[in-house]
């Protein structure tokens, strides 16, 4: 039996460790790519570990220099950091009553979260063009906050659909004795429910910057200036040309992926409460 018991831990520890390496594996050796001069990415065969590290790439994008690809990564960054936080603000402000909506009454107005589920479920190229067409006759193109409504139509439906799951396992008797005492309906919502929502709150909040952060078809298509033009589009635009500056692309890869991974491991006990709480019925 003991010896079972040791295999099995051992075979768990083996699938824990791949599984670790297989995750790891690409940002190390981004980061590796990133402080390693162009001789040793050309070499071959290739030099897992650089003979000297070198921090030029880190250099040139963090410089702001006319006309470099440290002005547009640099603007790239603003633009990034404004979309994406813009997205995350609207997108609590107003999947939160939604969701209490859905939740509290429900009935034949929960098709319209079903609806919205589904069109989360459609590639963004088939709303590109009528998107475009819209933004085009208000005049939006190449504008952030434009595109952060735009990122909106993708994150509300599943920000809202995990919202309202999260709401569903508050015992509804909290609101009740409430109300029996004279509160309001916005006494309720934020002095009742909002705080017991933090976790799935804050769930919702790293969703939506992640998935605004890393979205690369909608601001390639309707941003084209250092005045919208987010990380993604900066540094596939690295990659452009007769001859890509691997060193450079890897850094812009390692700068661009530092934020979220460092605000996902602040959050990460509110993304798995999130996650969780809804399953658990009050």
């Amino acid at each position: 039996m003991k010896k079972k018991i040791k295999t099995s831990r051992i075979l768990f520890y083996i699938a824990i460790a791949v599984l670790v390496v297989y995750i790891l594996a690409p940002f190390l050796w981004l980061i590796i790519m990133s402080i390693s001069s162009s001789t040793d990415l050309s070499t071959k065969p290739l030099s897992w570990i650089p003979k000297k590290v070198d921090f030029s790439s880190y250099q040139e994008l963090l410089h702001m220099g006319k006309n470099t690809h440290g002005e547009s990564f640099l603007f790239g960054l603003r633009n990034s950091v404004v979309t994406s936080f813009t997205t995350v603000l609207i997108s609590i402000i107003f999947t939160f009553p939604a969701a209490w909506v859905f939740s509290r009454y429900p009935g034949k107005k929960n098709v319209i979260l079903k609806i919205a589920i589904v069109t989360f479920m459609l590639p963004p190229v088939a709303y590109a063009l009528p998107i475009y067409k819209t933004l085009s006759t208000l005049g939006w193109l190449d504008n952030s906050f434009a595109l952060a409504f735009v990122y909106c139509t993708l994150v509300m439906p599943f920000c809202a659909w995990l919202t309202k799951e999260n709401i569903d396992a508050i015992p509804f008797e909290l609101e009740e004795s409430a109300i029996i005492d004279g509160a309001g309906l916005f006494t309720r919502l934020f002095r009742i429910v909002f705080p017991l929502m933090m976790p799935a709150i804050g769930t919702v909040a790293l969703l939506a910057l992640l998935m605004s952060w890393d979205e690369y078809f909608y601001a390639m298509l309707f941003t084209n200036s250092n005045d919208a033009i987010t990380l993604p589009v900066v540094i596939a635009n690295l990659a452009s040309g007769r001859q890509a500056n691997y060193g450079l692309i890897a850094t812009g890869g390692v700068i661009a992926a530092a934020p979220p991974v460092i605000i996902g491991l602040l959050l990460q006990k509110s993304l798995v409460k999130g996650l969780t709480a809804g399953g658990v019925k009050g």
